[in-house]
């Protein structure tokens, strides 16, 4: 029997089938349009203790998918199986003509050799590799020094080719992995809070190139994301799981803005005015103007001042950054 490692991400050549024991895989007749085929079941613990991962859905070529969501409900666990960073308990899954796994088949396609990007909230750069380095690392062996020039200027980093990470902001580091993680031209990328350490106006601004490298390498994008402003701006198409299941796919819209409240979502906005005597100040949102009720108003705020808002139940909490 061979192994898996869950650390390494890696598989051998073939893998263990695993037996079914909650019932038959969610039925989804394959999408002849369809660039992403997957039916999965994991076992997972969540908060209120265990359940099943159980997804199946389709998603076509070049699309641009938000997973939203409650922390835990699964969400960084349906891009890790994706990856083959994790392998399902049962299922299958397809990319283009390619079976990535198939447990059925005993088939489990190795990390290396899936065509994906992966940008992690961390970066994952390496630290003892240049700029340029890391990214030639990312190409392989061959690599055109030209190829690699032309991707750096692409986030303008050619400036700072030989520079080491430890030197870069964090926006020139989220730069850098993500042009890395697109470097072979992936046939998905999976993003996981890529821009959720950086501050509202440099988020903005990397939001702005990760809609720009998605259409210009037109590739598959999930990205997982609590930030409604994000989510809107990026993706044509949202799914929202709650404890392992899919309970909304449709327009980002129609999913996120229903289920903002409990699910630790936040605005980014420029303060205007206020808050008045009942807590409603004026706040700018994405260029909006937007009377919003403030929970627990910070002692001193000025106009232009960047907020965070995490959208509660009743009112907002906000938070100067």
């Amino acid at each position: 029997m061979n192994e898996y490692n869950e650390t390494s991400g890696l598989t051998s050549d073939k893998m263990a089938h695993g037996e079914d024991e909650g019932g038959a895989l969610p039925h989804r007749e394959p999408s002849l349009q369809s660039w992403v085929d997957l039916a999965v079941r994991v076992a997972l613990d969540g908060p209120t203790g265990p359940f099943d991962l159980d997804v199946a859905l389709a998603v076509a070529q070049g699309a641009f998918v938000a997973l939203v969501g409650p922390s835990g409900a699964g969400k960084t666990t349906l891009l890790r199986v994706l990856a083959g960073l994790m392998k399902p308990g049962e299922g299958r899954v397809r990319v283009g003509a390619s079976v990535w796994c198939d447990t059925a088949a005993r088939q489990m396609l190795p990390v290396r050799r899936r065509s994906i990007g992966f940008v992690f909230q961390d970066y994952a750069l390496f630290p003892n590799m240049t700029v340029r380095g890391n990214l030639e690392y990312a190409i392989g062996r061959g690599f055109d020094s030209d190829e690699v020039f032309r991707l750096l200027d692409m986030v303008e980093l050619r400036g700072l080719a030989e520079a080491y990470p430890a030197r870069l902001s964090g926006g020139q580091k989220q730069r850098l992995a993500l042009i890395r993680a697109l470097a072979r031209r992936p046939d998905v990328l999976m993003l996981d809070e890529p821009l959720s350490a950086l501050d509202p106006a440099m988020r903005r601004q990397l939001q702005d190139e990760v809609k720009r490298l998605h259409h210009e390498f037109g590739t598959t994008t999930f990205m997982v994301s609590h930030d409604i402003a994000e989510i809107l701006r990026l993706a044509d198409r949202a799914i929202r799981l709650e404890n392992g299941r899919i309970v909304a796919d449709g327009d980002p819209a129609s999913v996120v803005l229903p289920a903002a409240t409990g699910d630790g979502a936040r605005l980014c906005g420029h303060h205007v005015s206020g808050p008045d005597e009942n807590g409603v100040a004026m706040v700018l949102i994405d260029g909006r103007p937007c009377r919003v009720r403030y929970r627990d108003p910070p002692p001193s705020i000025s106009a232009g001042d960047i907020v965070m808002l995490d959208i509660g139940e009743a009112a907002i909490a906000v938070q100067p950054m």
